[in-house]
């Protein structure tokens, strides 16, 4: 009994495998279709024939769990068709399944199941799901509103719920208003919900939510507004208008609070601008309106939002454009003109006109004016329209107008006015063309002219108006700043005539150089410089420079070479450091004037100094290579230096520099001097008996210069025996001693004898007593005062030529130079 109940259960699980294998094979069919008076035929893929079994087909619906059949067919039986479907379905011969007059509760899953009748018992063996889907047009299923105004930094969400068949896809975009055209900005794909997070003003404005299907297209609108907040909705745009015509101009703002609309012409407003307020009108929406337009309307105008207790704001300027024929100008008026005969005279044509005057006609005494196009012609108009005359004549008397013409055609003649011609001013005395002069010398130079009315005479130097001068020029003492350009000017009320001549005061130390500038590479710094007046000898210039904020604060000089150079490289300066610097230009009559000192900070970073050089481009920074082997020695009087040549094959020349221990104004004196390539050895003369410091640069064509190579040595002469001729000179010492001597005790009994000859004659106070030596040489008196007001030394050698001592580094009042840095 229970193997019998075994073979049964065997059994019932086969027809189970049977009947789910059957269900898996099963295949699945997507038919689309849409809303409409059409038929649509579900086809049912089964093959009847092949079975020798009687057969049921039926048709089965999702709505119903496949457990009521809708349609039904037994072999070639009539088929029966549900009463709910009687009118609507239909079943062909070949088993599909025929809807007419498709709806949206068509839409639903179908199956088509193939039944065998086998001695009583149901087998299925076959069946298809065939999805049946009604298309639908996008529709909006759910909306928030359309408005939402939010507080600032909270979170705002915005709903467009779609449905359609196929299932749309839903877009955001932010909506823009541009030049008058709507512009959009995509913000998020494929999502029926919007949400922004921390809303600030730049996130407020239009979103339109947008639903999409093969079908068809929905769109919503929203509206986010931030409450306190004023927003754009329309701009004022720029427009052409004509003269008398109208003019409108809107702009438009969006917020949570009722708004005031205010205009602006030119950043005035707009009442005050437009003296004629009847051809004014404001409207409370925003709307701007001005009629008969006149020239003077042209402008910008901008529109200002206001609400209570908010900030306003401000659109962005509307240009408008007046277009009008010529007419007389209002701004610029012209009187009657008065034109020097024999030179150019000019009448302006003032007529205002836009767009620009396209061609001018003038005339004289109401008759037109012969304009040629050769440049030989009497008459020609320039780019202004106005009427030049090439040479003034007394024929050109006459009243004067022009007319013009433009896009908007002819308009009004411009404002007569009368022309009268004059003789010009004539000089009668004429300063010569070049006067060459020297220092201490007295020059004047004349300058007569005569005109109709009487000329008024004024002198100029350089563009420098010369204060309390007459006809004549008078210098009477020429200092070497004396030397320039001068002007004479003769003017009157209604012509000025200059006549130029040229001061050279020779034979001086030259003028200070100018225009100093600088720029930092680094710790590189480049100096340029404008030559001054060389004192009609050749110059070269010499760079003062020192470190501030150090021990030992000497002034370091460099020699500028080639001679004729005014841009130098000063290398190796320290970086965050300050440094003062000065520039010397020296020609054989010595030292001219120093430019004033400039103080310099080094920053780390390059190109960030006020001033710049003009040339751009980064410089040659390459150095080349010092000499070698510097050697010292002396004979007698004499320093001998010699040197090797560096390996570099593009130095043409070093410069030797030499100080000693001997000490003016608490410096070192210091002198140099240039020797050309080739040579390797100098000689000083006359050397003192102190220490020397030597140094050597190299210097290379393109005017860089090397690292210095040093020596020192102390200079001791072996007793008188140095020099030449010592005996001979001891011999000739000692006798001039022996003499001086024997004069001095007779000079000094000679003034006790005149002291008390004149105690008993002429003294009556008890300081003639301490007044006894000018008594002795009453004649000394005036020099030995001015022993106090003796000149200072010159620091350097050749400072002793020059005139400008107060112009030095060197130079205070206190006759001693300041702690500067290295």
């Amino acid at each position: 009994m229970s193997i019998l109940k075994i073979i049964k259960n065997v059994f019932v699980i086969l027809y189970f495998v049977c009947v789910l294998s059957s269900i898996t094979s099963s295949s699945s069919i997507l038919i689309d279709s849409e809303i409409g008076d059409v038929n649509v035929i579900i086809p049912c893929p089964i093959d009847r024939t092949k079975w020798t079994f009687p057969t049921i087909l039926q048709w089965y619906r999702s709505d119903n769990n496949y457990t009521k059949p809708i349609a039904s067919q037994f072999d070639d039986y009539p088929v029966h068709i549900d009463d709910f479907y009687r009118y609507k379905y239909s079943l062909l011969s070949n088993g599909s399944l025929n809807i007419a007059n498709v709806q949206l509760n068509d839409n639903d899953t179908f199956e088509c199941r193939l039944i065998l009748i086998d001695r009583g018992l149901l087998d299925i063996k076959d069946k298809y799901l065939i999805t049946f889907r009604v298309n639908e047009k996008p529709r909006f299923i759910n909306l928030s509103n359309s408005l939402q105004i939010a507080p600032h930094y909270t979170t705002v969400d915005f709903i467009c719920q779609i449905y359609g068949v196929p299932v749309p896809v839903v877009t955001w975009y932010r909506i823009f208003e541009k030049n008058g055209n709507e512009d959009q900005e995509l913000v998020s794909g494929n999502a029926q919900q919007l949400t922004m997070h921390n809303i600030d003003d730049r996130m407020a404005g239009h979103y339109r939510c947008r639903g999409e299907n093969r079908l068809g297209v929905v769109q919503h609108d929203f509206q986010l507004l931030i409450r306190g907040s004023i927003y754009w909705r329309r701009f004022p745009q720029s427009q052409t208008v004509k003269i008398n015509e109208s003019l409108i101009l809107k702009c438009e703002g969006e917020s949570s609070e009722p708004l005031q609309y205010h205009w602006l012409k030119d950043d005035l407003p707009i009442s005050d601008v437009i003296a004629s307020q009847d051809r004014i009108r404001t409207y409370s929406d925003g709307v701007l309106n001005i009629q008969r337009i006149e020239p003077s309307d042209h402008g910008l105008y901008v529109c200002i939002i206001s609400a209570s207790k908010l900030v306003n704001v401000r659109s962005k300027p509307a240009i408008i454009t007046v277009t009008y024929p010529p007419m007389p100008s209002r701004s610029r008026q012209v009187g009657n003109l008065t034109l020097i005969r024999g030179s150019v005279g000019i009448c302006p044509c003032l007529l205002d006109a836009y767009p620009p005057i396209q061609s001018v006609a003038w005339y004289r005494n109401d008759k037109s004016i012969r304009i040629e196009s050769r440049s030989s012609g009497a008459y020609s108009i320039n780019s202004d329209y106005s009427l030049v005359i090439k040479s003034v004549e007394s024929t050109n008397d006459g009243k004067y107008f022009c007319r013009a013409q433009n896009l908007e055609g002819f308009g009004q003649d411009s404002l007569p006015f009368y022309v009268e011609t004059r003789e010009p001013i004539k000089f009668l005395l004429k300063p010569k063309s070049i006067y060459r002069v020297h220092e201490r010398d007295q020059l004047i130079i004349p300058c007569v002219a005569f005109g109709n009315p009487q000329p008024m005479i004024k002198w100029f130097k350089d563009t420098l108006d010369l204060k309390d001068t007459n006809s004549n020029l008078t210098l009477d003492s020429i200092d070497k700043t004396d030397h320039g350009i001068y002007v004479c000017q003769a003017s009157n009320e209604h012509t000025t005539t200059n006549i130029t001549t040229l001061i050279i005061v020779e034979n001086t130390t030259p003028q200070a150089p100018h225009h100093v500038e600088y720029k930092q590479f680094g710790p590189n710094l480049v100096l340029s410089w404008d030559a001054g007046y060389d004192g009609g000898q050749a110059q070269h210039f010499i760079i003062w420079y020192r470190l501030l904020h150090a021990k030992k604060r000497d002034w370091h000089q460099v020699r500028v070479l080639p001679t004729n150079a005014t841009e130098f490289i000063l290398f190796d300066l320290k970086l965050q450091q300050t440094y003062e610097i000065t520039i010397v230009a020296e020609n054989q009559f010595g030292l001219g004037t120093f430019t004033p000192i400039r103080t310099i900070e080094l920053n780390n970073t390059e190109n960030i100094s006020a001033d710049y050089l003009h040339d751009s481009q980064k410089p040659n920074l390459s150095r080349p290579a010092s000499p070698t082997n510097l050697r010292l020695s002396q004979s007698r009087s004499n320093l001998y230096i010699t040197w090797n040549h560096p390996s570099s094959t593009n130095i043409v020349s070093y410069v030797i520099q030499w100080r000693s221990t001997i000490l003016f104004n608490n410096q070192q004196s210091q002198q140099f001097i240039v020797v050309d390539y080739p040579t390797n050895s100098y000689t000083i003369k006359d050397i003192k008996q102190t220490k020397y410091l030597v140094e050597i640069f190299s210097y290379s064509d393109t005017g860089t210069y090397s690292l210095p190579v040093r020596s020192q040595i102390d200079i001791q002469f072996n007793s008188i025996l140095a020099y030449s001729g010592s005996s001979r000179i001891l011999i000739v010492s000692l006798c001039i001693l022996i003499l001086l001597t024997i004069g001095s005790m007779c000079v000094c009994v000679f003034c006790i004898f005149k002291y008390y000859h004149y105690r008993r004659t002429y003294c009556t106070d008890i300081e003639c007593d301490n007044k006894w030596k000018w008594w002795c040489f009453p004649s000394t008196r005036y020099k030995l005062g001015d022993c106090s007001h003796m000149k200072v030394d010159r620091y350097h050698a050749n400072l002793l030529k020059t005139n400008d001592l107060a112009t030095t580094p060197l130079y205070n009042p206190q006759n001693r130079i300041l702690p500067q840095a290295n």
